[in-house]
């Protein structure tokens, strides 16, 4: 009789598994690394990861604490990529705005040092419990780039940054992922760290989510550049600043002569 791993398995593989062979299809079709390299990187290595996987669930080894040491260090560096294509979307998104450029790249790199501080102090915290140490620094770390993907947004929103919608649906598959992770971490401080637990149920599941909201925005705008931001030219730029000076000058004066008319 088939046991509840293998049902959820026959269930959710077949869709997972459509979706990483879309996204990879259509991200080749659309040349989707000449845009975005790491998240590129990422897409490529879910098939074999997915196949690996499948193949190691049949052994025994499947069950050792070495498959477990295994399949953390590759989370982990699934989590490097994630994170490495936020910070490459904010880099294409706001580098034609000098300005909010500026500011932007300062305040998400304070966040991101704040973040890694804290996960790095609960990584040593943690070191000699297994369970804790990967729980605990994973959901910080999960938690750091849903922050940041909600600054980006904001920041976007705030400025009236044109962010192309290929990359604002990655984003939001991005964070949609990493707040289900940050409550998914939360479950395996709880429950028992084993490879057909809750946990690991949940993490395979969510993962469609934004695997189909990603699938969908390159299909639909993987092919389309990023467009550069209309900005006035130096030359009109340096002709008009003096003329806004002065009328806002003038302005102040006018100003400043009804309050000394106002009756006392």
């Amino acid at each position: 009789m088939a046991n509840f791993s293998a049902i959820y398995g026959w269930m959710t593989g077949p869709i997972a598994e459509f979706f990483d062979l879309a996204l990879l299809f259509i991200s080749y079709r659309r040349k989707l690394w000449r845009q975005l390299v790491f998240f590129s990187a990422y897409v490529a290595l879910l098939i074999p990861y997915d196949v690996a996987g499948w193949w190691i669930s049949y052994l025994p080894w499947f069950y050792s604490a070495a498959y477990l040491y295994t399949f953390w260090s590759i989370q982990f560096a699934f989590s490097l990529l994630r994170f490495l294509t936020i910070a490459e979307i904010a880099r294409r998104s706001l580098r034609g705005y000098p300005a909010v450029w500026a500011f932007a790249w300062r305040i998400l790199s304070f966040a991101t040092i704040v973040f890694l501080l804290w996960t790095t102090y609960s990584a040593i915290h943690y070191v000699h419990n297994f369970r804790r140490f990967i729980a605990v620094p994973g959901q910080r770390f999960e938690f750091m780039q849903a922050i940041l993907l909600i600054l980006l947004l904001l920041l976007g929103v705030y400025y009236r940054v044109r962010i192309p919608p290929l990359y604002q649906l990655i984003l939001i598959g991005l964070c949609i992922y990493s707040a289900i992770q940050v409550a998914n971490n939360q479950i395996l401080l709880l429950n028992k760290l084993s490879a057909d637990s809750i946990f690991a149920y949940i993490r395979r599941g969510s993962f469609m989510i934004p695997t189909g909201i990603w699938t969908y925005a390159v299909w639909r705008w993987g092919a389309s550049t990023t467009p550069e931001p209309r900005l006035i030219p130096q030359t009109v730029y340096d002709d008009l600043s003096p003329q806004v000076h002065d009328r806002l000058l003038d302005l102040n004066d006018k100003l400043a002569n009804l309050v000394d008319r106002r009756p006392r």
